[in-house]
């Protein structure tokens, strides 16, 4: 195994200065709908010129893309890849959730951070695609987009937030119900009847 070299003086500050950029854009959508979020407001608070900002993250769409990353880690979200951990981390992230909150909460209304919630969904979809196979197999593509569908909102910041605003749940309340809510759902996605043309054509698609 080679020994990896220690990074330079100017990768630090790269590396530095990238990490300055992300720390105030997250401290801006903490701020609510009540702070700015742009490319110069954080150029001004961070300290540095606006053509610094875009450097780094040239278009709000890379800049966005590296917030949800740094999103998903404070909050420790992840998707599930076999249906066996769909429960289990459904609890974890709804823990998550109630320990973030008032980022969390932040994040869901201000208008930056629906966007930055918003790279995910591409990547739920997908998860839950692939964690649901089994409950999904032999339903139309219809069908099967709906009940994804369905699990991406349920498995979501806001669906906490509903939970414990709306339906004055405790957070611990929440996770419960959540967990109750998906379970139930899988059980019902593999009771819907399968046609023989639907199952067919799964056949026919596994073999293409």
């Amino acid at each position: 195994m080679e020994e990896q070299q220690p990074l330079s003086l100017r990768d630090r500050q790269t590396a530095a200065t990238r990490e300055q950029i992300l720390t105030v854009a997250m401290q801006q959508l903490g701020e609510g709908p009540r702070g700015t979020f742009s490319h110069e407001s954080i150029a001004e608070a961070a300290g540095m010129g606006a053509r610094t900002v875009y450097r780094y993250f040239p278009d709000r769409a890379s800049l966005l893309q590296a917030l949800w990353l740094r999103l998903r880690e404070a909050t420790k979200t992840r998707f599930p890849d076999s249906e066996d951990e769909i429960l289990t981390m459904t609890r974890t992230v709804f823990r998550e959730f109630e320990a973030n909150q008032l980022l969390v909460r932040a994040v869901i209304t201000s208008p930056a951070g629906t966007e930055v919630r918003e790279r995910g969904g591409a990547e739920g979809r997908a998860a839950f695609a692939k964690s649901l196979a089994n409950a999904l197999e032999g339903l139309s593509e219809k069908e099967q987009a709906r009940l994804v569908a369905v699990f991406v909102s349920i498995y979501s910041a806001p669906f906490w937030q509903l939970l414990r605003d709306r339906g004055l749940l405790s957070g611990t309340e929440a996770e419960e119900a959540v967990a109750w809510t998906l379970e139930t759902l899988i059980k019902a996605a593999k009771e819907i009847p399968r046609t023989e043309q639907h199952t067919t054509q799964e056949k026919v698609n596994h073999h293409e």
